[in-house]
């Protein structure tokens, strides 16, 4: 590629805007920033924009011939695409420096899926056109089926084959929805980690549930924190993220596991456990909560929850909810039908679809082997680079699976927040993307509150020589 591309792009799929007109608008500033630019004079190519865009061939062609028409570029044939004397002049008038915009963005933590697995889903999803046409009884049976392979998948995961307590939707949150809206009561009190996913906050939230945050430790939720906010505002729920927790990456120790099943049986309060990056471990996958009261079990209500967004592909969202394992055919079949009625099944094409991917050993056995593999090349090699980068008073947390791992700095303070914004605020002039610690706080936190600062930092966005570089950044933005 002729120049590193020092733009982020960001598009809005569920405007009305199509989104090769948000990709030319889009390249409009860049063009501005003299960005994506050979010699000042041509845009890159179509593939190279495909490849730094994320966007399809397709979609990146429409986006040049509509530049084209609008007069910012010229198609000369067997070349590719040049500014025009408006583009040129467009620049002179209204040159951008380039460090007003990221270069990159480590804002979404989701990794573009790769080649061979966009392939095989075309394939998947053409062959599957057929279940349109079918009449309603034999869709209903292919959805039963579609739970013992989604059944087979989490057996992987360690949870107990059990298809008639798979429920399916169309993605994780909406699983997590179905939870606060139909199983959650509005005056319930709900325990969460002190730094959790902002989106099961906001739906709990506007669901007029309560929510209290537990303080962490190195082996996950405190016992001695629950115990204290229990005297207080005894809990309903909890709900937590055991594994390669998001968005610190803490994975918690079997111990805290079993003292968390324990705590929960003292006090009667039912657990809800979001695996949130599914199928990401590095080595060997951490055993589930669910499991652990099947085997043992225990009287405690435990509803699991699965993303497959994170494996399949960011916008192929399908999410998986596990319901208790004592519940009777009565109650399995109540909230099935439930979730039917409230739409949040995902389509039965998508469902077909990833049946026959999941169903396939490749993706399995090779893909997603391949994918762990990757991620945990980049954390060690960020494990590796730490001690150079970061100054004494900063620390990066060990991570064990998942996406990102989190980084600390300094001492417990109540201004952690400003320190925060004030370490993304030198990155992002520097062209970096970073979310702080506080974006993953309960919104209402007393403000007195003392905690470190701290950023989030993901793996899947960028290539190690990348991911290095910018720790490095980071480091020294934590010493200014």
């Amino acid at each position: 590629m002729a120049e590193r591309p020092f733009f982020s792009f960001h598009f809005h799929k569920q405007s009305h805007t199509p989104i090769y007109v948000q990709l030319a608008d889009q390249l409009k500033t860049a063009i501005l920033r003299g960005a994506f630019l050979v010699d000042g004079q041509q845009l890159i190519s179509l593939r190279d924009m495909k490849t730094v865009s994320g966007c399809s061939l397709e979609t990146v062609k429409k986006a040049y011939d509509h530049l084209a028409l609008e007069g910012w570029l010229e198609a000369v044939h067997g070349k590719g695409y040049y500014l025009t004397t408006l583009a040129k002049e467009a620049r002179l008038e209204s040159r951008l420096p380039l460090t007003d915009i990221p270069i990159a963005s480590l804002a979404d933590s989701s990794p573009r899926p790769g080649e061979e697995l966009v392939k095989r889903l075309r394939g998947a999803f053409y062959d599957s056109l057929t279940v349109l046409d079918e009449p309603s009884a034999q869709k209903k049976i292919r959805r039963t089926q579609a739970a013992k392979v989604f059944a087979d998948h989490l057996k992987r995961r360690g949870l107990p084959h059990s298809p008639e307590r798979v429920l399916l939707f169309n993605r994780s949150t909406s699983g997590f929805a179905f939870l606060a809206q139909r199983v959650m009561n509005p005056r319930d009190v709900v325990y969460v980690e002190e730094y959790s996913y902002p989106v099961f906050l906001r739906l709990l939230s506007q669901c007029g549930i309560t929510v209290r945050p537990i303080r962490l430790d190195e082996e996950g939720v405190s016992i001695e924190a629950l115990d204290a906010e229990q005297e207080h505002y005894p809990a309903n729920w909890l709900l937590i993220n055991p594994h390669y927790h998001f968005p610190t990456g803490i994975s918690y120790s079997l111990k805290r596991k079993e003292e968390l099943l324990a705590w929960a049986e003292r006090h009667s309060v039912r657990i809800v456990e979001n695996d949130h990056y599914g199928d990401l471990w590095f080595e060997e996958p951490s055993k589930p909560i669910y499991e652990m009261a099947f085997q043992q079990k225990s009287p405690v209500e435990v509803y699991y929850l699965h993303s497959l967004s994170k494996t399949l592909a960011r916008d192929l969202q399908l999410g998986v909810l596990m319901l208790p394992a004592d519940f009777s055919e009565e109650e399995l079949e109540r909230y099935r039908q439930i979730v039917s009625m409230t739409g949040a099944e995902p389509s039965l094409l998508v469902v077909e679809a990833a049946v026959r991917l999941l169903d396939d050993p490749w993706f399995s056995e090779v893909y997603l082997a391949d994918r762990r593999a990757l991620f945990q090349s980049r954390f060690l090699r960020l494990w590796k680079e730490k001690n150079h980068a970061l100054p004494a008073h900063a620390r990066m947390y060990p991570i064990t699976g998942g996406l990102n791992t989190w980084i600390e700095w300094g001492t417990p303070t109540a201004n952690a927040t400003e320190l925060e914004e004030r370490v993304v605020a030198i990155l992002r002039e520097e062209g970096l993307e970073l979310t702080c610690g506080h974006a993953f706080r309960v919104a209402d936190e007393p403000a007195d509150t003392k905690r470190r600062p701290a950023v989030r930092f993901p793996l899947a966005p960028m290539e190690e020589r990348e991911l290095k570089h910018w720790l490095h950044r980071l480091g020294a933005a934590l010493l200014r």
